[in-house]
């Protein structure tokens, strides 16, 4: 996976021609499985049966899709054909796994969806099977009816948290942008996201960002906001300038530079932990008051495991390629819309199908 955000973030800047695609390449073809199709790590053990249960085989789906991404930055196709999708070409079979979700966590549940939306809509587009585009009509369809018409988010009416929830409808407005598809309550979604931003710009309660919740809910506001509005004009530019400050003097990005203290939110609203609060959030608390002292497993809270994987652990005030990728991500979001805070010679170059990175 950190080859592909490495490779994703030079096709993001127009860096692409510094490196030997060809080789490049091989490094995501020589790991694909023939069996599954799936792109496997090889630090990791071969994919589970039951092949599409996304559950138990996460971490192969995961590296699959930004794999898949990265060669098509690239300009190349996986060998084989992705076995493991045909579960879920079954209308009923698909139908019953969406109702089998926990949307009371649609933040983690929501990238099984991108994941699949992914491959269809590769299938789709680049290997014109038109069956797979009935896929992704069928799994836009079901998203609907899991939409709350209170918040406009995808899981709130399941008691998940509006920072939660947030991060989830990321995952799915992108497939509703690219296939035309109305979304819905579209006031409402900016009602419940633009209350999230801190007074640093940002989207994370414990303040100082995180790589992942900015872009999320600058990307959202992007694609379901009004064209011209002074107040999301605010907000987007104080997100742009907190963006800023996640820079490091080696060029790189972090995921956030936390404070030492809380911070308040940009927006007051009633009742704020009832839409952001975790189990993250009660350690950190500990971890900056005396408790810390008593507790050493609070000592690590700025170490961050990506998909919960000990070999992508790093020091969140420190420079990772995801964060790289993922901040420039969301400054070139929001430069697009707001073309004159350009101060850099950069030309973003966006994702041209449905996948992260596409605008």
């Amino acid at each position: 996976m950190s080859s592909a955000f490495s490779i994703l973030t030079l096709e993001l800047v127009q860096g692409l021609s510094q490196i030997e695609k060809e080789s490049e390449a091989n490094s995501f073809l020589n790991h694909q499985d023939n069996v599954t199709g799936f792109i496997i790590d090889p630090l990791l053990n071969k994919a589970k049966e039951p092949y599409d249960d996304i559950e138990i085989n996460y971490i192969h789906y995961q590296t699959t899709a930004f794999s898949l991404s990265a060669l098509d930055a690239l300009g190349y196709h996986p060998k084989y054909e992705f076995h493991f999708l045909n579960y879920y070409r079954d209308q009923k079979r698909l139908i019953n796994w969406f109702s089998e979700l926990d949307w009371s966590n649609p933040w983690h549940e929501s990238n099984k969806i991108m994941f699949l939306l992914q491959f269809f809509a590769y299938d789709y587009l680049k290997n014109k099977k038109m069956d797979s585009k009935k896929i992704i009509t069928i799994i836009l369809r079901e998203l609907d009816k899991y939409q709350d018409v209170e918040t406009g988010l995808w899981g709130t009416q399941f008691k998940a948290s509006s920072f939660n929830a947030m991060a989830g409808t990321f995952h799915l407005l992108i497939f509703y942008k690219y296939f035309n598809q109305p979304i819905k309550y579209t006031d409402k979604i900016l009602n419940s996201v633009i209350p999230l931003q801190m007074k640093d710009g940002l989207f994370h309660p414990f303040g100082g960002g995180g790589a992942c919740e900015d872009l999320d809910a600058i990307d959202i506001l992007y694609k379901v906001g009004p064209t011209s509005s002074s107040d999301l004009d605010n907000v987007m530019i104080r997100s742009y300038n907190g963006l800023l400050n996640s820079q490091n003097d080696d060029g790189g990005f972090c995921w956030a530079k936390r404070p030492d203290r809380p911070i308040s939110y940009g927006v007051p609203y009633l009742n704020p932990f009832s839409r952001i609060f975790h189990v993250d959030m009660f350690k950190w608390v500990l971890k900056r008051t005396v408790f810390g002292t008593f507790f050493p497993f609070l000592r690590d809270q700025d170490l961050y495991m990506y998909s919960n994987w000990n070999q992508m652990q790093y020091n969140i005030n420190q420079s990772d390629i995801w964060s790289t990728w993922f901040r420039l991500l969301a400054i070139a979001t929001i430069e697009k819309k707001y073309p004159d805070l350009k101060k850099h010679d950069i030309n973003f170059q966006f994702r041209s199908i449905p996948s992260l990175g596409w605008l």
